[in-house]
C-alpha cells in the first residue's frame, strides 16, 4: 500500500475530516471527488504533510508520517493556481526544486531542458511566467513537480481553470503521464468527466466524511446512496424492493412503479435503482413499444436544452428524466403537456442494496 489513511480525523477552524480510511495502492491514478467545500484539499495536504491528524494514522509506504515534515516525503504537489514564481522565468521554475537539493549546474541543464522537451515547452524557457496561457503555465507546473522525481504526484483540480479544449489536451497528456512513468498519482476534482476518463479509483466525500470509495466503475454503476448518486449525475434515483426473480431477470416495486432489471439478488431485498437520462428513450403514446423494455407512461412537463441535447422531465406519478437530440423530439412531436412513454431496457438499471449501516470510515 502506497498511501494509506486509517481512521484520520483532522479539525480546521469550523471544518473537520471525520474518521477517514482509504487506500491507494501502487500505480493508481486515484481521484478524490466531492462538492465544493467537501474536504477534498484537506486530504491532500494532509497526505503532503501540510496537516496533521488529530487523531488516526496517515501512512505512506507502510511507513506512519506522523513526525516526518512535507520535504521528507518525496511528494509533489500541484495547486489549481499552479503556485508559479512570478520573479523566475519558466527555465528557473523547474529547476527551483533542483537547486534546492543542490545538483549540479550541469545537472540541472540537463534534466530540466529534457523535461521541457518532454512537455513541449522548450520554446518558453525564457518567459515570465505571468505571460503564459493556462495551459503552458499548467505544464510548467507539472515540470517542476516531475523533475525532483517524486513516487507520489498530488494534483488539487488541475484542469479547473481552463477552457474545454485546453482541458481536453491535458486530459491526454495526464493519461500519458501516469500510462509511460507507472506514477502513483493522486487528484482533487469535482470533475465527473476527468474523473471517468482517468481513475483507477474513486473516494467520493461529502461534508467531511467518507461516502463510498471502489473502482471507478463500481463507483458510477452502484453509488452507495442518493447523495452520492446525484453527485455524480445519475438522473433517475428510486428506492424500492426486490419482489421477483427468475434468473437474472429481476421485478422491483417503487411505489406504484415495476421495474424490470437484471440481478442476483434475493427477493426481498431493498435497493436503490439509478437510471441515466441518456438510457431513457422517449416515444408517443400511440406507438408500439418493443417487448422486455420498461415502459412507463407519463405527461411531458418540461424541455430544457442540455448542451447538445434536450433534457425532458415526465411526470408518471414520480419524475422521470431522458436525454434526447433535437431530432428525436422533433420526431416524436414532444411538447410539454405531450402524452408520453418512456423506455429503458432492464439492463439500463443497475441496483445497489440499500442499507442504513454507515461505511467504516463514516459515523455520521
Amino acid at each position: 500500500m502506497m498511501i494509506e489513511f486509517e481512521n484520520v480525523s483532522l479539525t480546521l477552524g469550523q471544518f473537520a475530516l471525520h474518521d477517514i480510511s482509504l487506500k491507494v495502492n501502487e500505480g493508481d491514478y486515484y481521484f478524490i471527488l466531492g462538492p465544493s467545500g467537501a474536504g477534498k484539499t484537506v486530504v491532500l495536504e494532509a497526505v503532503a504533510g501540510l496537516h496533521q491528524p488529530d487523531s488516526g494514522t496517515v501512512l505512506l509506504r507502510g511507513e506512519d508520517m506522523q513526525n516526518i515534515p512535507p520535504e521528507k516525503r518525496n511528494i509533489s504537489l500541484v495547486y489549481q493556481d499552479y503556485s508559479l514564481f512570478p520573479h523566475m522565468d519558466v527555465f528557473n521554475n523547474v529547476a527551483f526544486g533542483l537547486k534546492m537539493r543542490k545538483k549540479s549546474k550541469h545537472e540541472i541543464k540537463t534534466v530540466v531542458d529534457d523535461m521541457l522537451h518532454h512537455f513541449g515547452i522548450s520554446h518558453i524557457r525564457n518567459r515570465a511566467t505571468l505571460t503564459l496561457s493556462g495551459g503552458e503555465q499548467q505544464r510548467v507546473a507539472l515540470c517542476r513537480a516531475l523533475v525532483v522525481e517524486p513516487e507520489f504526484l498530488l494534483l488539487d483540480e488541475p484542469l479547473s481553470a481552463m477552457d474545454p479544449l485546453t482541458k481536453d489536451q491535458f486530459i491526454g497528456v495526464l493519461h500519458d503521464l501516469h500510462q509511460e512513468q507507472g506514477l502513483t498519482i493522486v487528484e482533487v476534482t469535482h470533475s465527473r468527466r476527468e474523473a471517468k476518463a482517468l481513475a483507477t479509483h474513486i473516494a467520493v466525500i461529502m461534508d467531511g466524511y467518507l461516502e463510498q470509495e471502489d473502482t471507478t466503475q463500481r463507483v458510477f454503476e452502484c453509488p452507495v446512496n442518493p447523495e452520492v448518486a446525484t453527485f455524480l449525475g445519475v438522473e433517475n434515483i428510486f428506492e424500492g424492493v426486490l419482489t421477483e426473480r427468475k434468473g437474472d431477470d429481476a421485478l422491483v416495486q417503487a411505489g406504484n412503479l415495476l421495474i424490470q432489471a437484471l440481478s442476483d439478488l434475493p427477493t426481498g431485498t431493498p435497493v436503490y435503482m439509478y437510471v441515466r437520462a441518456i438510457s431513457v428513450a422517449v416515444k408517443p403514446k400511440t406507438e408500439k413499444i418493443r417487448p422486455g423494455q420498461n415502459a412507463i407512461a407519463g405527461t411531458v412537463t418540461m424541455l430544457l436544452p442540455h448542451g447538445d441535447l434536450w433534457k425532458i422531465t415526465i411526470d408518471a406519478g414520480v419524475p422521470l428524466y431522458a436525454l434526447l437530440s433535437a431530432d428525436e423530439v422533433k420526431s416524436a412531436d414532444i411538447t410539454i403537456g405531450t402524452e408520453v412513454v418512456a423506455c429503458f431496457d432492464p439492463d439500463a438499471v443497475h441496483l445497489c442494496v440499500k442499507t442504513s449501516e454507515p461505511l467504516p470510515s463514516s459515523n455520521k
